[in-house]
């Protein structure tokens, strides 16, 4: 079971920064320059700008913004050393940092450091550290898992991703919700059910993958009775999104039927 990290959920005011920088922007400038007035790099480069005056204004939010900023353009570096700045004061950029620590982002794997910085989220009374404690949770669940930064224990990684799952709660870690039902599926001896019941729960939340095992569950009847037509319903859906897995299934299926107009439209996608 190959895992990645909980992202940091999007922030507001960051996504609006590029927005903002182009609405300032004086319509003569933009009539001359409109060539690449929406191109990327000239957002990020106004975004920039417009952060260094919020920081020399003693904006203090502005210090994270940046460093979020350097982190999404893979500036890993730059991120890991605003980030170090601040994360005795803001809790996400000390969230983070435990990310790019435990996967070697902008500096070396330090998997030790980033259970570290995970346990400090989990553990802050803080009300501003709250709504990373569910993602904290799924990463130090990982880690448990992996037998990265200690010792490792599926029982613990399992409590941790039950506790980030937080019985479906679509405000939560919808990722631990898919792990749970990937795990339920792989682990000796399988539970089905529970998978099935996670899985459900993470799909009604919008997860592609989760989508895609529902409709295999429903194909072959694991942890629920066998529907084929909820499966083909699921497998659709999943392959409209882009689960590739879904798509091969779905090939297979037609193949397998003899339904082969439908087997060539699918295996092109």
């Amino acid at each position: 079971m190959k895992l990645t990290s909980e992202e940091l959920p999007k922030d507001p005011v960051y996504s609006s920064l590029s927005q903002y920088a182009a609405k300032n922007q004086s319509f003569s400038q933009w009539r001359k320059e409109k060539s690449d007035h929406y191109s990327h790099a000239n957002l990020v480069d106004k975004a920039l700008q417009l952060l260094k005056e919020r920081i020399r204004r003693g904006d203090a939010v502005a210090y994270f913004l940046r460093g979020q900023l350097y982190f999404e353009e893979g500036w890993y570096e730059e991120a890991l050393e605003q980030f170090e700045e601040i994360k005795e004061k803001d809790h996400q950029a000390m969230y983070q940092l435990g990310v790019m620590y435990y996967d070697g982002l902008g500096t070396a794997v330090n998997a030790e450091k980033g259970v570290e910085y995970m346990n400090n989220i989990i553990d802050s009374p803080c009300p501003k550290a709250r709504h990373l404690q569910f993602a904290a949770a799924y990463n130090l669940g990982r880690a448990y898992y992996e037998g990265k930064g200690v010792k490792r224990s599926n029982e613990e990684a399992e409590r941790l991703w039950l506790f980030a799952a937080d019985n479906g709660n679509p405000k939560a870690s919808v990722k631990a919700q898919s792990i749970l039902g990937l795990y339920y599926s792989t682990k000796e001896p399988k539970e089905l059910e529970k998978a099935f019941y996670w899985h459900s729960e993470a799909c009604g939340n919008g997860n592609l993958e989760s989508q895609g095992a529902l409709g295999l569950m429903y194909l072959y009847g694991q942890g629920i009775r066998q529907d084929t037509e909820a499966a083909l319903h699921c497998l659709r859906e999943a392959a409209e999104r882009g689960n590739v897995c879904a798509q091969g299934h779905l090939v297979e299926y037609y193949y397998n039927m003899k339904f082969f107009t439908k087997c060539v439209a699918f295996s092109k996608r």
